[in-house]
């Protein structure tokens, strides 16, 4: 889910790690990054485009893999007819293996001498096209809208959450569906992130308020984790922050080795775990911008998802984060879901195009990432791939939530029409 903007402005493809070069985002560069970035957006506001580049310049020489602000950048050396600036640019985002959005594509044929915008028009072409195979596991009537995790017991049966019809399913993949729970009962507005806990045999589930959450206006709620039994649909838990909806949303979630329940804010930026009767936030001292999915490696090491910084570790003993170092052949902003399958660190992408899922790898002490391996890549399924999680047969996700077809308040965006949405089994 894209909850927040990424923009300013309007298998087995494995990409590299450089010996030379490692791109490592300290906290000082994030702040400086930040304050350039705020620069930016005021010159272009006040109709300054030639401020408002050498600002979002200064902003992307401390964050270089950001795509959001490769992006602006981009759009606005496109805009000023700065053709050496828009072309190191689009260089940098073949180098990641991405292409801009359609509207700065457009700028680009737009403002580009002909020749150049057809060299570039095919290399996007090229890497845009579908990677991988994956086969249909479950298909969603459309009544049941906008979903977002998925969970499994392990034993064939399967845990939807939907945003806008509110509800937990249960279904198989021979086709039995049916309704679980159903948050309007207990007072919630929508079902994000969603887990199987083995320890305790009972399903774990965030909830709160977006803006297509239906029938509950801005502030009003509560956001936080319940506990269901996935037997009978009864909640036997519930834990809320304090302060309503607000300008703070618990997103996704993941269960330690040992049992206990993390789960992410997207809004205000946290980690919490269940401690008790209470929601117990991690001291991380650290900047978060968006946090979402998060997961357990092999050894009881937190990974989570930061879809505006990248890839963190977090101690859970400790609080201690650490932003992972990357290759500069490497964005991991607009990482939504993130979950472990067979000791393997499994992310999706749906902040980038085109949107993938990919396997994250790491050094030997988890301090940086080596590498990625694309695969699957805009599949003809994908609209808006969200969460996943591992399966003795595969990785399982959701490929076609639709997130960009609902408007405010649930409705369905003028012009758009649903379909099926479609879970996705990536076999190993």
């Amino acid at each position: 889910m894209k909850k927040f903007a990424a923009a300013m402005i309007c298998v087995g493809m494995a990409l590299p790690a450089s010996s030379q070069n490692v791109v490592s985002e300290t906290e000082d560069q994030y702040t400086r990054s930040q304050a350039a970035r705020g620069e930016a957006i005021a010159a272009f506001r006040a109709g300054d485009l030639a401020t408002a580049l050498a600002s979002m310049k200064r902003a992307l020489d401390d964050r270089p893999t950001n795509t959001a602000l490769l992006s602006n950048a981009l759009f606005l050396a496109a805009e000023t007819d700065q053709i050496d600036d828009a072309v190191a640019f689009a260089d940098q985002f073949v180098a990641l293996g991405l292409v801009p959005g359609a509207g700065i594509r457009a700028k680009m044929q737009k403002k580009l001498p002909p020749d150049i915008w057809q060299r570039y028009s095919s290399e996007f072409d090229e890497l845009t096209g579908a990677k991988g195979t994956a086969e249909a596991l479950i298909s969603v009537p459309t009544e049941h809208q906008l979903v977002e995790g998925v969970a499994t017991d392990g034993n064939g049966i399967f845990f939807l959450s939907t945003v806008v019809s509110n509800t937990i399913l249960k279904a198989s993949t021979t086709g039995e569906m049916s309704v679980l729970t159903d948050g309007t009962d207990h007072g919630v507005g929508s079902f994000f992130g969603i887990a199987y806990s083995e320890s305790d045999g009972a399903l774990y589930v965030t909830h709160g308020r977006v803006d297509q959450t239906p029938n509950m206006p801005k502030g009003e709620g509560q956001t936080g984790v319940m506990r269901i039994d996935p037997e009978t649909g009864l909640v036997t838990g519930n834990w809320p922050l304090p302060g309503g909806t607000e300008g703070q949303q618990i997103a996704d979630i993941a269960i330690s080795p040992t049992g206990t329940v993390y789960v992410t804010q997207a809004q205000g930026g946290g980690i919490y775990k269940i401690n008790g009767d209470n929601l117990e936030k991690l001291n991380t001292k650290k900047q978060f911008r968006s946090p979402q999915g998060l997961t357990f490696l092999e050894g009881g090491e937190l990974f989570m998802a930061d879809y505006g910084r990248g890839l963190w570790r977090i101690n859970t003993v400790t609080g201690e984060a650490n932003l992972l170092a990357l290759p500069p052949t490497v964005s991991l902003i607009g990482i939504d879901g993130l979950f472990a399958h067979k000791g393997r660190l499994i992310a999706i992408q749906n902040g980038i195009s085109p949107q993938r899922v990919i396997e994250i790898k790491l050094d030997n002490a988890q301090e940086s990432v080596t590498s990625i391996t694309v695969l699957a890549q805009n599949l003809a399924n994908f609209d808006e791939p969200t969460l996943g999680t591992s399966t003795a047969g595969g990785l399982v996700f959701v490929a076609s939530s639709q997130w960009p077809k609902y408007a405010p308040g649930g409705g369905v965006a003028d012009g758009q029409t649903l379909t099926p949405t479609v879970i996705l089994r990536l076999p190993d």
